[in-house]
């Protein structure tokens, strides 16, 4: 502001403002004769005070510290002109200004964008707390826009599936997948199937001779003959006493045999069945009075040899796999998905599992993991698979895509045109030559790509602009553009 010294007099010194803001006050310093406030609260002489200032939101946003309806006190203690018709600042009043009766006040350059009425924190009444307007970035000049290489992109809409991207490796179903190995130690006498033969629960799957199945076997009969011979010593015994022939002390240890000789026998019958040896079969061993020393191995399932280790002639011993039996219509599918993303994913949503040789198989999510990999940083989630021509298979590795919702059009606008700004996203639309309305947008991320969904905050065929929009956020942050770049 000039100032030009008049000497007067006894030599005192009048300084004389040549702005509009030109009358001093003790209590608050400068006041705007223009606009009938004080200097420090005049947001029309000095827009930088936008930024720095707290707004009432209820009355146009004027500067909270002079608006009259709030603060009644404060019209004589700032000597505030006060419009006679709304109460409000007379250069500040936004009712004049919606009636057309007054000049662009104080909210003027303020852009209210939607975001308080959307997104501002309210009190437990409903009523909208403070909630901070962004001024509108007004270059020098329309062709400084070129100098500085500010460019604008329209926005963009296209049909969108919302999808997520992750690692997955192809796994057999748990509950549809079985190793199987011998139960006892022996000697494989007989391999009857081979890797991809295709079996039903119950086939035959390999044959051991062994010593163990043998003696189990001959302790089974001999259990038998036992308690056989128990019970009928026991009704001899009956009989006996009954007649008067032999005493009544005889009865409880001839019953105490029989007894124990029961539970030998089931101790026998327990350890054949343990060796897969059902009732039937059981019988038939007593039948035969069968002591042979082989025994059979079983597929539990449905499904197909993926692996085989068994090999006649080999000595085996229990926990030995010899076959692995997978039933591989159905696989599962796990997915590595990045700790940002897994709040997103959930059970019943669709999945398809592209292969590195692009093939490509549907499923659908069944399960999502509890906790975070400390290492990678990534949940386990798992799929399910069908494979019904048996073309995919266990430890490929590829793509999931991970259907996150159903199609719709959505707005795009390319990523470098989002700024960050108080914790919210920020993109600048021009307003005009050499003017860029600043507008906070809610985002959605795309898949595959440089650009960003636009959930709410603009419309299609707007201009954003993509290139030079940090330098239009640094004019937002420091309130002012100042330094001769705007006005």
């Amino acid at each position: 502001m000039k100032r030009i010294a008049m000497s007067m007099g006894l030599g005192l010194l009048i300084v004389l403002s040549l702005s509009a803001c030109n009358k001093a006050k003790e209590d608050y310093g400068l006041y705007c004769k223009e606009h009938g406030v004080p200097e420090k609260f005049c947001t029309l002489c000095h827009a930088e005070l936008k930024g720095k200032l707290m707004l009432c939101t209820e009355h146009g946003n004027i500067p909270e510290d002079i608006c009259t309806l709030c603060h009644k006190e404060v019209k004589e203690k700032y000597d505030i002109e006060v419009c006679p018709d709304h109460g409000l600042p007379k250069h500040f009043c936004i009712e004049c200004e919606k009636a057309g009766k007054g000049e662009k006040s104080a909210s003027g350059n303020l852009i209210n964008d939607g975001w308080c009425e959307a997104f501002g924190a309210r009190t437990p009444d409903g009523k909208l707390e403070y909630c901070k307007l962004l001024p509108l970035v007004r270059l020098a000049s329309a062709d400084l826009s070129k100098d500085v290489g500010l460019e604008t992109a329209p926005v963009g809409e296209v049909e969108f599936t919302p999808e997520l991207t992750a690692y997955a490796e192809v796994a057999y179903d748990g509950n549809r997948h079985a190793e199987i190995a011998s139960r006892v130690s022996g000697v494989l006498k007989e391999v009857r199937l081979d890797a991809g033969a295709k079996v039903k629960a119950g086939a035959v799957l390999a044959v051991v001779d062994s010593a163990e199945v043998s003696a189990a076997k001959a302790d089974f009969l001999a259990a038998r003959e036992a308690f056989s011979l128990a019970e009928a010593n026991s009704q001899r015994v009956e009989k006996l006493v009954g007649a008067g022939a032999v005493a009544s002390k005889e009865r409880p240890a001839s019953q105490a045999a029989v007894n124990q000789a029961r539970a030998n026998l089931r101790a026998a019958e327990q350890r054949l069945q343990n060796l897969r040896f059902d009732e039937e079969a059981r019988a038939e061993i007593a039948r035969a009075n069968d002591t042979g020393p082989f025994v059979s191995i079983t597929s539990p399932i449905d499904g197909t040899i993926v692996a085989r280790e068994a090999i006649p002639g080999v000595s085996v011993e229990p926990g030995r796999n010899l076959f692995t039996i997978a039933d591989t219509s159905k696989l599962w599918l796990s997915i590595n998905v990045p700790e940002s993303d897994i709040e997103r994913v959930q059970r019943g949503q669709n999945v398809s599992f592209i292969t590195n040789s692009d093939a490509t198989y549907s499923g659908e999510i069944t399960w999502v993991g509890a906790e975070v990999d400390e290492k990678t940083r990534t949940a386990k989630v798992r799929a399910e698979l069908t494979n019904p021509e048996g073309k995919l298979r266990a430890h490929q590795v590829g793509r999931a895509l991970i259907k996150l919702g159903d199609s719709h059009k959505a707005l795009t606008i390319p990523k470098k045109a989002v700024q960050r700004y108080e914790n919210v996203d920020l993109v600048f639309l021009p307003e005009g030559p050499g003017a860029y309305r600043p507008q906070r947008i809610k985002t959605k991320p795309l898949t595959g790509n440089d650009e960003i969904e636009v959930s709410w905050g603009l419309n299609p065929k707007q201009e954003v602009v993509v290139a030079g929009a940090f330098l239009l956020k640094t004019e937002i942050m420091k309130g002012s553009i100042g330094a001769g770049c705007c006005d």
